[in-house]
């Protein structure tokens, strides 16, 4: 008897215990997300907008648990929580009022799954019909000019017809608030945003009430200048940047354009350019004064440096001189030298680099889009006793800014190339068709064009965003068609130049995985080839080798050393004509929150793929390479520093044991591993 009133009461018990719904200090994990029923918005995207997030993989929870959330890999716990979960409910069901779905219901429920350690949760979605745009009225807008009512008029965002979404109902009010703030009126604000829904329809009429006062005009401009002036710039040259005058009507791109302008001078190393509104009551004055705040650089620089890499196919070490004269012709125009020697240790003497380069710079060139330079390099060239050479080139080129992103470049090199001793050797035996072991001598005229759009976030350290390069070189065309500038091939005295044409594209892609900027991934793919024609493809001549692809090193596939990788080995340190790497990188801040110099380190972990081929159509994925490592960053006001170790995880140019699970992990892996080194993240 006593028995049977135990288990009476204990059953009570135990049903209100397991309707407790679980908090985070329950420790259960999220084992599934599902949604049902989300026709118009994909899964990924509605997850995005939850604080509900399924479990990561154990083994990363487990380095999380035990290793701390800093070290490679590791990721946290996600867990459980009734009162989020409910939140979440409310979150899409508020994402889809603002879609336009005003009908739609959100429903969440869960169920334990396993041992009772973990939750499924299922979202239930009845989307109903969307309501469209019936109308769109903008309020107080009757007194603007005409020209910039039908500005505003002409590139609307919200039209009739179209599903109803809160996020374009703020996109249209901040376009007409930059339309108005470019056309004078730079205080203009929003009264009030409307939305009406008509039930005998379920579309909605909007409407937006604006305040834009009176019209303002730019005022007089004065200058801040700050520091010691050492430039003595003129003043018209100051001016010339602003493109803006008394009287003119107000405008704040024009405004943001001075300051780009002003600042692609290389003159200041701080502008700002600061209005003065006036008073909203004073009814009478609508005249904006204009600041410029200047602090010009310093008219010389000179800087040494100190170099190691493994450039020249080892490890490599030299120092750099550097000097800098601003403002040459009192019009921001720069002037710059630079020297640098190179040599591969031990052999210093033997193996060398020395390069020497005057650059001379014009910031603005017609108008304040472009920019031009002239520049002179000569550089001395061997590789141990078996041939020595020089390059001379002379380099006119010029850039147009496309917008502040975006920009196209280009250029015209005359390169001469000469080299002494056996260039088969230099140059690589069997890629080059010379009757000679003594000399080779180029002459080459070589055109290039390239477009460039930078969408990340941070010059030197990027956590979002992408870049994009596409380069077009051609050498030989013009000489062909008998209008070349300067003289090219000369067979009685052993002048050969080269034609072919040369296409590459770059990409990088950067995503911050933490939000916050302490875990970055980064992606890279390049591909780039070489077409030769005319004489080049009848006698098989290359093109010059510092034109040529190679594959390896520090910003290369990282398992190989600058110039050992080719699907040909024979190539690998002469260069060849095809090139394709894909890259990626997770890169860790290891100490975020560290108030000291603790804080400039990163540790990355990184693959890369890739290899040198000799002609762009004998690309074959099976011969792709990889590589894996990872490195330290050291950041420094000019970007990071950096050391990579890379171990080769798949060699194509061996016959077996291509993958690295197929050797001995320690003698064949690890010990042959390389070091890189460089300035800047490789990629």
């Amino acid at each position: 008897m006593y028995v049977l009133i135990l288990a009476f009461l204990l059953i009570p018990s135990e049903a209100l215990r397991a309707q407790i719904d679980p908090s985070l200090y329950d420790s259960v994990l999220v084992d599934e997300i599902r949604f049902e029923g989300n026709a118009t918005f994909s899964s990924s995207a509605l997850l995005l907008k939850l604080h509900t997030q399924e479990a990561p993989p154990g083994i990363t929870m487990s380095i999380y648990k035990s290793l701390g959330p800093r070290f490679p890999f590791a990721q946290e716990p996600r867990y459980f929580d009734y009162q989020t979960f409910q939140d979440d409910i409310a979150l899409l069901r508020q994402f889809y009022i603002n879609n336009g779905f005003f009908a739609s219901t959100v429903n969440g429920s869960y169920e334990r799954v396993g041992d009772g350690d973990r939750v499924a949760v299922r979202f239930t979605v009845e989307e109903g019909s969307p309501s469209l745009i019936d109308s769109v009225a903008y309020r107080n807008l009757g007194a603007l000019p005409p020209r910039v009512l039908g500005e505003i008029n002409r590139e609307a965002l919200l039209r009739p017809g179209r599903r109803y979404s809160a996020d374009e109902v703020h996109s249209e009010r901040t376009r007409i608030l930059d339309i108005l703030a470019n056309n004078g009126f730079p205080r203009a604000v929003v009264d009030t945003i409307v939305v009406e829904r008509k039930l005998s329809n379920n579309n909605v009429i909007i409407k937006m009430t604006f305040r834009h006062g009176r019209r303002l005009y730019f005022g007089a401009i004065s200058e801040d200048i700050k520091g010691v002036d050492e430039l003595n710039l003129a003043r018209k040259i100051v001016y010339d940047r602003v493109e803006f005058t008394n009287g003119e009507v107000y405008s704040r791109q024009r405004q943001n354009d001075a300051e780009t302008n002003l600042n692609r001078l290389g003159v200041f190393s701080y502008v700002a350019i600061t209005p003065t509104f006036p008073e909203i009551d004073n009814q009478q004055d609508s005249l904006v004064p204009i600041i410029l705040e200047l602090q010009p650089r310093q008219r010389f620089e000179i800087a040494p440096g100190l170099i190691v890499n493994n450039q020249l196919n080892g490890l490599t070490t030299g120092g750099e001189v550097s000097f800098l004269m601003r403002n040459v012709f009192a019009g921001a125009q720069t002037l710059s030298s630079r020297f640098n020697l190179l040599g591969r240790i031990p052999n210093v003497s033997r193996t060398y680099i020395a390069t020497s380069q005057l650059r001379f710079d014009q910031p603005y060139l017609f108008s304040n889009r472009n920019s031009g330079y002239l520049a002179g390099t000569y550089s001395l060239v061997a590789e141990e006793d078996l041939a020595e050479g020089s390059i001379l080139q002379l380099v006119i080129g010029g850039e147009r800014y496309l917008s502040t992103r975006s920009s196209a470049k280009l250029s015209w090199t005359y390169e001469i190339s000469e080299f002494s001793g056996d260039a088969n050797k230099l140059l690589g035996r069997g890629y080059i068709n010379i009757d000679t072991t003594e000399t080779i001598n180029y002459r080459n005229s070589i055109r290039s064009f390239s477009l460039e759009e930078d969408g990340t976030d941070d010059l030197f350290n990027p956590s979002t965003g992408y870049s994009l390069k596409v380069n077009l070189e051609e050498a030989g065309l013009l000489e062909q068609l008998g209008i070349s500038p300067l003289p090219q091939e000369d067979a009685a005295r052993g002048i050969r130049s080269t034609q072919y044409v040369k296409i590459e594209g770059l990409t990088k892609l950067f995503s911050d995985l933490s939000r916050n900027r302490t875990t970055i991934f980064g992606l890279k793919l390049r591909a780039g080839g070489i077409v030769r024609f005319g004489n080049s493809k009848q006698e098989d001549l290359p093109v010059p080798p510092n034109r040529r692809y190679y594959a390896g090193g520090a910003s290369s596939i990282r398992g190989w050393t600058a110039r050992e990788l080719a699907a040909n080995t024979n190539a690998a340190y002469f260069g060849s004509n095809a090139l394709l790497e894909v890259s990626a990188e997770i890169r860790w801040h290891l100490f975020p929150t560290a108030h000291n110099w603790l804080d400039g380190f990163w540790f990355v972990g990184f693959a890369d793929a890739g290899n040198l081929w000799t002609e762009f159509e004998y690309i074959e994925l099976a011969q792709t390479a990889v590589a894996i490592g990872f490195g330290l960053r050291y950041n420094l006001f000019f970007g990071p520093i950096r050391i990579d170790f890379g171990m080769k995880a798949y060699n194509p140019s061996v016959d077996s044991d291509r993958w690295f699970w197929e050797k001995n992990l320690w003698s064949d892996v690890v010990r042959k591993g390389v070091f890189q080194f460089g300035i800047g993240h490789a990629f």
